[in-house]
């Protein structure tokens, strides 16, 4: 004996067999009276053209009558109901496929804007007329390393800039990510070398650093590198202005110009380029102006990158601009910050070459 299930749903003969299987079992077991001893002999599935056959044991002669009439459409609505909702193999395929899309898409996205961009680094270079300025220098821009535990990113930086064989290195802020020990960041300025000299101003993320040399306890000046506050350098070919951090409200503009003769070149180097303390340094006519903080987005892709925090800091995100007659030079940092990936936004060191 064998009982046939059919249906009045076209859909069933695309449905997987499988599926309309454990459906169709199913149902035969919540419609069938309970009969001791009457287990179906068979259980017929139509789908794609072909038949499932499911054996049992010895069938009770009850189950000829009854499993006929409770598989027909008619009395056994429950059937077509079930069956009706089992998807099509070919739906359940191409779903699955679209999830392993979504799930290998998602993993490279993050292997590559966590392991592999933000150690790729890259080398921007300026070639830039200054009026006034008597010999040509150049100059290696870095800022936002936020080190912690200095590693492979740090130590390719430094190889990087010393083979550079600077005049200059200025480093616009955020040696440390918060929780990172002021040696770290000690560390990275220590391996920087530069004909001339190594400055730097603190950023927003070197609070530790900043009350160390507030106490005394960390010099301004080591060896070849030393630390700006408010105050400038007469570096002979121009006057270099440090300006301390405007996100801590650190900075005082007044402060760092006292003294400071704006008929020879300037340069300001500053962590933060925030938009007053911008306009006075463009009313003063200052040659460059190097800043950092915004990390260029770290997220360069156009729909998300007004998503990140980073990029609602300054109108100017990262690059070189010329406002009237002076140069602003936003770099995107060499290290992350808040989420450690980059995309789109490769860390950079940037090279100046200018002359007069």
């Amino acid at each position: 004996m064998e009982v046939r299930c059919r249906t009045t749903n076209a859909d069933v003969t695309k449905r997987t067999p499988r599926l309309a299987q454990l459906a169709a079992f199913c149902c035969l077991g919540w419609n069938l009276p309970a009969l001791p001893g009457t287990p179906l002999e068979a259980l017929m599935i139509c789908g794609q053209g072909r038949s499932w056959r499911i054996p049992a044991p010895d069938v009770h002669p009850a189950s000829a009558a009854v499993a006929p009439a409770l598989l027909s459409p008619s009395v056994s609505p429950r059937l077509d109901r079930t069956l009706a909702h089992v998807l099509p193999f070919h739906e359940i395929r191409v779903k699955m496929r679209k999830r392993f899309y979504i799930f290998i898409a998602i993993g490279a996205f993050l292997a590559y804007s966590g392991l592999i961009e933000p150690n790729w680094l890259e080398v921007r270079t300026y070639d830039l007329k200054i009026d006034g300025l008597p010999h040509n220098v150049t100059i290696v821009h870095v800022a936002d390393i936020h080190t912690k535990q200095p590693g492979y990113r740090e130590a390719k930086a430094t190889a990087i800039i010393n083979q550079i064989e600077p005049d200059y290195v200025f480093v616009t802020g955020d040696l440390l990510k918060s929780s990172s020990q002021i040696a770290d960041g000690l560390d990275f300025m220590s391996g920087l070398q530069a004909k001339r000299g190594v400055y730097a101003v603190s950023g927003n993320a070197d609070g530790k650093l900043v009350a160390s040399i507030d106490r005394g306890i960390t010099p301004k000046a080591y060896a070849n590198w030393r630390f700006l506050e408010n105050e400038s350098v007469d570096c002979g070919d121009f006057t270099l202005v440090g300006i301390d951090d405007p996100v801590t409200c650190r900075d005082d503009l007044a402060k760092a110009m006292v003294g400071v003769d704006l008929a020879r070149p300037v340069i300001a180097i500053t962590h933060f380029h925030a938009k007053k303390l911008l306009a006075k340094l463009v009313e003063m006519h200052v040659a460059l102006v190097l800043s950092g903080h915004t990390h260029g987005g770290q997220i360069g892709f156009g729909p998300l990158v007004n998503r990140i925090e980073y990029a609602h800091r300054s109108k100017f995100i990262a690059g070189l601009y010329k406002l009237d007659g002076t140069y602003l030079e936003v770099t995107r940092g060499v290290g992350t910050n808040i989420f450690p990936l980059r995309f789109l936004c490769r860390p950079e060191i940037v090279v100046f070459h200018l002359h007069g």
